[in-house]
């Protein structure tokens, strides 16, 4: 059940991330992230949050301003998003959060979202939360510099972010390094399933895996192994 008073928080979050956020000289504005519809969110059994670098907009860094679910607007997100050229990176997190929210379906008992653009619908009601919130100075390679200061200078509020949403299970797409010393995990032995790592603490999962637009192992493997990993600790079968 959502929060009482989860609304008003997370929105008085969102103003104070762009007070402290923009910078208005480098013509550079945050874009909020978080989960579009946190009454079904905070319904689920597994609150699934993908663990994200930055967003984008313009190729020279500029832009925001704008929600990051404004993207998940519309009757038909595959027609309107997700058929766009930065699917490698999209379809495998739909496939993963439609699965953990329907019986952990696999790869090869699921439609391809092409035939069941409703599929799409799930990324409504599953967790978005990027590192920083300003648009990627570069579109084309990530500087983890940029980053790690982002991290380090408004670490109180990428805490306050996830402590509202307070996910039971994490995805890190090639992102964990990120993360792990902000969430405490770096003491913890990351242990192996498949091509996933992952650790778990305070009965909350956390997975390290591959960027889901990776080329490094074929995608139903990919999105089993993740898919697989959240079930076998749904059914407590993992240690």
């Amino acid at each position: 059940m959502k929060p009482e008073n989860f609304d008003f928080e997370y929105k008085k979050l969102i103003d104070e991330m762009i007070i402290r956020m923009n910078k208005p000289e480098e013509n550079r504005y945050v874009i909020p992230d978080g989960v579009m519809i946190p009454d079904i969110y905070f319904k689920k059994d597994i609150r699934l949050a993908w663990m994200l670098k930055e967003p984008y907009d313009e190729e020279d860094g500029t832009g925001g301003g704008w929600s990051y679910f404004d993207m998940f607007k519309g009757n038909d997100l595959y027609l309107e998003q997700f058929n766009r050229s930065h699917k490698p990176t999209w379809h495998p997190m739909i496939y993963i959060s439609y699965s953990v929210h329907n019986n952990f379906v696999k790869w090869k008992e699921m439609n391809f979202i092409r035939d069941a653009h409703e599929m799409c619908d799930v990324v409504r009601n599953v967790a978005f939360i990027n590192s920083q919130k300003l648009p990627s100075k570069n579109v084309t390679r990530t500087d983890f510099s940029d980053l790690y200061e982002s991290i380090e200078k408004h670490s109180d509020l990428l805490i306050r972010q996830i402590d509202l949403l307070n996910p039971n299970v994490y995805i890190f797409g090639n992102t964990f390094h990120l993360y792990s010393s902000l969430l405490n995990l770096e003491k913890f032995e990351i242990k192996i399933q498949g091509s996933v790592g992952y650790i778990i603490d305070n009965e909350k999962l956390y997975i390290s895996a591959y960027h889901p637009a990776q080329t490094s192992i074929k995608r139903d493997l990919y999105v089993d192994d993740i898919i697989t990993t959240i079930e076998k600790w749904k059914k407590n079968q993992l240690s």
